[in-house]
């Protein structure tokens, strides 16, 4: 009996041991980790190497302070530039030091919505496209400071990229990603690949090694983090100016496929809403510009939303209670659709900043898309165009 015993107790400890993780589970839960913390501050240091057709070896460091929901600055840097953004929940501030010049635009909400909506992204390919398979590399510990973090290691490989804009193809490419076991947040990455360019017969063999070198989670952040005081000699320039920084290209584009439930149990499905004008109000409750726009929307809905109007209000992010709550003063007389920030419309539209009206004509075409809140007089003009005209 005894022998049976100790026979059963590996077994024992086997079975009760945590199965490994889905790699691709991994990938998913990183994504969304960081979104728990009410603020975070992250250092990280970025090595970009390259052999061959071309040799460089470029090293970044950049710093991320977010303080939900709407403050966040993001500085980065390397041998002859330097970037720095900051949100102070009512204006998003971007300067390029190289050139002395910064722009100013409407609050982003996110580290990732700011530099989406930079414009530095476009043209950049969606590489999750080209996935060609994913597993689990094993296990490994990070030290950050000092303390060790226990890590799943998730090995991606991808399937060729092709990059038009860039003149570029890339082959070969396969990314390590560490992931914390207790946090899930991604903290080092290792990614390499061939590079093939037309003007470079020897391809270019690419590395770039992103890791973590401070993390602090729900720190106190001070308001003075998220202020922006042009540098001496530093002159702003109107939005889109700054090199690299492109408007979407979204207007005379069929508006994409959207269906879901508004806060009042309403089906909404935008391909139902042909032979109407649309106008989606992408907004927040924390943003102060779009809680300025709201009464002249809602104005405008009273007067035309029995002549061919739709107004629906997209909030993005919000938690229902928070709109809820929101709703019990604004009183808006359209209905208000719960947008997940990872949705696929708000990347098609490139909604990275609030507020965002978008205007949809008849033919369910984009016809408007304008950032920030710009007035209700500038808002009729843009409805006049597809025959919504009345008076103010």
């Amino acid at each position: 009996m005894h022998r049976l015993a100790l026979l059963l107790v590996p077994a024992l400890l086997t079975a009760q041991e945590p199965a490994q993780p889905e790699p691709r589970d991994l990938l998913r839960q990183t994504a969304d980790a960081i979104r728990k913390y009410k603020s975070y501050q992250l250092d990280s240091l970025s090595v970009i190497e390259m052999k061959g057709g071309i040799n460089n070896k470029m090293e970044m460091p950049s710093s991320i302070s977010v303080r939900r929901p709407d403050r966040m600055r993001i500085e980065s840097r390397n041998q002859v530039a330097s970037m720095t953004m900051v949100s102070d929940g009512e204006h998003t501030w971007m300067y390029l030091a190289p050139l002395k010049q910064y722009i100013k635009r409407p609050a982003a909400a996110t580290p990732e919505a700011a530099v989406a909506n930079s414009g530095l992204l476009k043209g950049l390919p969606d590489i999750t496209k080209s996935i060609k398979s994913v597993k689990l590399n094993g296990e490994d510990s990070i030290d950050i400071e000092g303390v060790d973090f226990p890590s799943w290691v998730v090995e991606t490989r991808y399937n060729k990229i092709e990059m038009p804009e860039q003149g570029m193809t890339v082959l070969d490419a396969v990314q390590l990603t560490w992931i914390s076991k207790m946090h899930r947040l991604t903290l080092q990455t290792s990614f390499g690949a061939r590079l093939k360019m037309p003007s470079i017969d020897v391809p270019v063999e690419m590395t770039q090694v992103t890791r973590t070198v401070s993390l602090k989670l729900d720190p106190d952040l001070p308001d003075s983090l998220f202020g922006f005081k042009p540098p001496e000699g530093a002159r702003e320039t109107p939005d889109w100016t700054l090199p690299g920084v492109s408007k979407p290209d979204v207007i005379g584009k069929a508006a994409p496929a959207f269906a879901a439930r508004a806060l009042d149990g309403k089906e909404i499905n935008l391909a139902a809403l042909r032979g109407k004008v649309v106008l989606l109000d992408f907004w927040a409750t924390w943003c102060g510009p779009c809680k300025r726009e709201l009464p002249y929307i809602k104005k405008i809905h009273r007067e035309f939303g029995s002549k061919g109007l739709v107004v629906l209000g997209m909030n993005v992010g919000d938690e229902k209670e928070a709109i809820e709550k929101f709703l019990k003063t604004a009183t808006l007389t359209y209905p208000v659709v719960p947008v997940d920030p990872a949705s696929e419309l708000l990347s098609t539209l490139s909604v990275n900043a609030f507020p965002t009206v978008v205007l949809i004509d008849r033919e369910g075409k984009l016809s408007a898309y304008e950032v920030g809140a710009r007035g209700e007089a500038a808002l009729r003009a843009d409805l006049a165009k597809l025959g919504i005209l009345g008076p103010k």
